[in-house]
C-alpha cells in the first residue's frame, strides 16, 4: 500500500519534492535526481554513486530526521543492504538508472 504524503519522513518528503521537480522540467533536476535516493528509514541519500569494481553504493551525505551529515561515512551492497549497522538498507526503487558509477 502506498504511503501517504502526509506521513512522509523529512527524507521522503525531500525526494517526493526532487522528483515532483523533475517531473515539472525544473533545471538541474535531472542531475540532481541522478545522484539522489532513500533509505527504507526514509533518509534522504545525498551524491549517490556505484563504485562497479567493489559493487556497492555510497553517498557523499545522508540526511537523517531533516539533519544533513556531511562526514558520516555510509555505504549499500549492490543489493540495497546496508553495510554499517546504524544504517538503514537503500530503497532500490529509488535509485536511479542513470546513478553515477565509478
Amino acid at each position: 500500500m502506498k504511503k501517504d504524503p502526509s506521513d512522509y519522513t523529512p527524507g521522503e518528503r525531500k525526494f517526493a519534492d526532487l522528483v515532483a521537480a523533475l517531473k515539472a522540467g525544473k533545471p538541474n533536476a535531472m542531475i540532481y535526481r541522478k545522484n539522489s535516493a532513500v533509505t527504507e528509514n526514509g533518509d534522504f541519500i545525498i551524491g549517490l554513486s556505484y563504485h562497479s569494481k567493489l559493487q556497492r553504493y555510497s553517498c557523499s551525505a545522508i540526511e537523517i530526521d531533516g539533519v544533513r551529515d556531511n562526514g558520516k561515512l555510509c555505504s549499500w551492497d549492490k543489493d540495497g543492504n546496508a553495510l554499517d549497522d546504524d544504517l538503514s538498507d537503500l530503497n532500490i526503487g529509488s535509485v536511479h538508472t542513470s546513478v553515477r558509477t565509478i
